[in-house]
């Protein structure tokens, strides 16, 4: 540390000699340098060819130079660009307000004139005003309570609708059941009947081939006896005539067996 830096240290800050200015302006410094950059940022949205062209000669310092002229030309068509974009864009705005100021209907009040009126001016008070105004919030109310209502009746007319369709499909499939159930009982009495009638005729050709089984026996036994009365009948004469003694009778024949072992009993007539 030596005097001279030490006096130097002390201009710097502005302690000796005193001098508020060498602080003050190292502030205002960087303040105009914030306000030079934001007033930069704004530059070429709004502003016309003119004020840009301004900035664009304090930018280039020589501008016979054909990179420099291409510059500015490119700058003049952007701007050129923008500016008619953005009167598109307010056009398009502006139809869009009036198109949405045209959409909101507006009704005239309801303020109920006297029966005697003969034209002219007429003024109403606050009070009428505030009647008509009443009166108009009520007819929406009804009108919005109408609109419910019938859309409450869509809604439940749409499901008594579905609610009958949906009856009408049980009893379709109940009628079907019952029909199924009814063809399964006339299968099965058919299937019956054909079991009986079956069985039935089984039962009559057996009976019809034992009838006739028995009818040849009959005929097989009707024969024998009458053969056999013939031969008796034959040594009796035979004994008669040569006047010997009596033979002793034959045997009584033994009794008929049927195939299964049974015994046959011969009528009264054939023995």
């Amino acid at each position: 540390m030596t005097p001279d830096s030490i006096k130097k240290s002390f201009q710097a800050t502005g302690v000796w000699p005193m001098d508020a200015e060498v602080i003050l302006k190292r502030f205002n410094n960087t303040t105009t340098r914030a306000a030079e950059a934001s007033k930069i940022g704004e530059h070429g949205d709004r502003n016309s060819w003119i004020q840009l062209r301004k900035v664009f000669d304090a930018a280039v310092a020589d501008r016979a130079k054909v990179e420099a002229k291409q510059l500015a030309a490119s700058l003049h068509s952007l701007q050129t660009q923008n500016e008619l974009l953005h009167h598109e864009n307010d056009g398009l705005r502006a139809a869009l307000d009036i198109k949405t100021k045209h959409q909101k209907k507006s009704y005239p009040l309801d303020l109920q004139q006297p029966e005697q009126h003969h034209g002219g001016a007429t003024f109403w008070s606050p009070r009428k005003i505030h009647e008509a105004r009443e009166r108009e919030a009520t007819k929406q109310h009804e009108a919005e309570q109408l609109q419910l209502q019938k859309t409450e009746m869509k809604e439940l007319k749409a499901a008594s609708i579905i609610y009958k369709k949906k009856l009408a499909e049980e009893a379709k499939a109940e009628r079907q059941r019952a029909k199924q159930a009814r063809d399964a009982a006339r299968k099965a009495s058919a299937d019956e009947r054909i079991k009986s009638r079956a069985l039935k005729q089984q039962q009559r050709a057996a009976a019809t081939s034992q009838k006739a089984g028995d009818t040849h026996k009959k005929g097989k036994r009707a024969a024998s006896s009458t053969r056999i009365s013939k031969i008796s009948r034959r040594h009796r004469v035979v004994d008669a005539g040569s006047g010997a003694a009596p033979a002793p009778p034959p045997p009584p024949p033994p009794p008929k067996m049927t195939t299964r072992g049974r015994p046959i009993n011969v009528p009264a007539k054939f023995k």
